[in-house]
């Protein structure tokens, strides 16, 4: 498949790239420049299909490869997604997406749990404001090493609490040790380590409520 990209001048998507920049940049302690991530508009769902070789949910909007950030022409956003469109939401999603990418920078490219990866991406883009916050935690820990929606419902909710009732160095020890996981029970012992507490549905709930 041979596709044809051309470079394109927006100030809208400038000033949401530039912002998003200078967050991580400050939040990771990282001094990457402006040419660090590529954004890649796809111009509607049928593109996406073809760059991705199979036919893909509606709900996919944006994905990360690499340093490339890929996302849906807000153009065609709300025709060819499941989606709401706003300003807000659109540089949200964008956000999202380079929150991965920054995230791999810091963490030296770990990709499991599933559900850090995804929370620090909604905590960190501003998408817990358009999520209803969950009365208690059920799903996101089976989100180890497979995608599913609960993570999205739940998981930037559950980092939101890290940071906000333990505090962002905790949060960034977390990360960094993740490098030299290699399997759940260990991600569980530095959790623990690092928390003070397991890492099971009655503790979170224990501490959210409380």
């Amino acid at each position: 498949m041979i596709f044809n990209l051309n470079p394109k001048k927006d100030i809208f998507l400038e000033k949401i790239y530039d912002d998003a920049i200078k967050k991580f940049n400050l939040f990771y302690g990282l001094k990457f420049g402006k040419n660090v991530i590529e954004i890649i508009i796809v111009k509607d769902r049928k593109t996406i299909d073809m760059l991705k070789g199979k036919k893909t949910e509606r709900w996919l909007v944006g994905w990360a490869n690499g340093t490339s950030v890929y996302v849906i022409d807000r153009k065609n956003y709300e025709k060819d997604s499941s989606h709401k469109y706003s300003d807000e939401i659109y540089a949200a999603l964008i956000k999202h997406e380079m929150a991965h990418v920054f995230l791999k920078f810091f963490a030296c490219a770990f990709y499991k749990p599933i559900w850090i990866d995804e929370g620090m991406s909604i905590f960190l883009s501003g998408q817990n404001k358009f999520k209803k916050k969950p009365k208690k935690f059920k799903g996101f820990l089976e989100c180890y090493d497979k995608l599913e929606e609960d993570v999205y419902n739940e998981a930037g909710f559950f980092i939101e609490f890290l940071f906000n009732k333990y505090g962002k160095e905790k949060l960034l020890e977390l990360l960094k040790g993740m490098k030299d996981i290699k399997s759940k029970k260990e991600f569980e012992r530095l959790f623990k380590q690092i928390y003070g507490f397991e890492i099971n549905y009655g503790e979170i709930n224990r501490k959210w409520l409380t």
